[in-house]
């Protein structure tokens, strides 16, 4: 089966049998894909559309990334400066992406807070994911005691960091303009303007 329609997909890569954390968008940036896979599996999925955009992140050692890399590369799929690719890529820093569109002080990704701040700041931005300030609503004296606190919609930091990175290649397609490139190439969000 393959899917005509322009895909935006993230990764967070990691290590482990598993060790990519993948989410795509679609152009109202619904989540339609949110999974843990292998490189392999990875591909075979993005492989199942014509043309894709993906921001690629990592948070190991920059080796996991350049094999990721490479296996794309041995599909096909280019840099994100060859313009005339249907199914391209980039690469990007999940943290300073949310750096640049929060345009304050971040919380630690590790933490509860930290995690809801950048839900907080792609539900601003106009993702199509639950309210993550309606988790408040259900925190209540008697839950907190029996330790059942309702976190079941909140995102865990991988899967927020591939969020990001999907919303950088959405960026990139929808808004060029707002996006910027370090001098290492990195693909980020532009500042906010004070």
């Amino acid at each position: 089966m393959t899917f005509n329609q322009l895909i935006f997909a993230g990764v967070d890569l990691s290590s482990g049998h598993k060790p990519v954390t993948f989410t795509a968008l679609d152009r109202e940036l619904n989540v339609v894909a949110r999974e843990r896979w292998s490189f392999a599996e990875t591909i075979s999925h993005l492989n199942q559309y014509e043309k894709f955009l993906l921001a690629i992140t990592s948070s190991t050692k920059k080796s996991g990334a350049t094999s990721f890399q490479k296996e794309l590369a041995g599909m096909g799929i280019s840099g994100l400066s060859n313009h005339d690719e249907r199914r391209r890529f980039v690469e990007t820093k999940a943290q300073d992406c949310y750096r640049m569109l929060a345009g304050s002080k971040l919380l630690s990704s590790r933490t509860f807070e930290g995690r809801i701040q950048r839900s907080l700041i792609l539900y601003e931005e106009g993702f199509q994911i639950p309210d993550p300030m309606d988790l408040f609503e259900e925190i209540t004296r008697h839950k907190l005691i029996q330790g059942l606190l309702p976190i079941e919609d909140l995102y865990s930091t991988k899967e927020l960091d591939s969020l990001v990175a999907a919303y950088l290649a959405w960026m990139t397609a929808n808004r060029p303009n707002q996006v910027e490139f370090t001098a290492e190439n990195f693909a980020l969000p532009k500042a906010l303007d004070d």
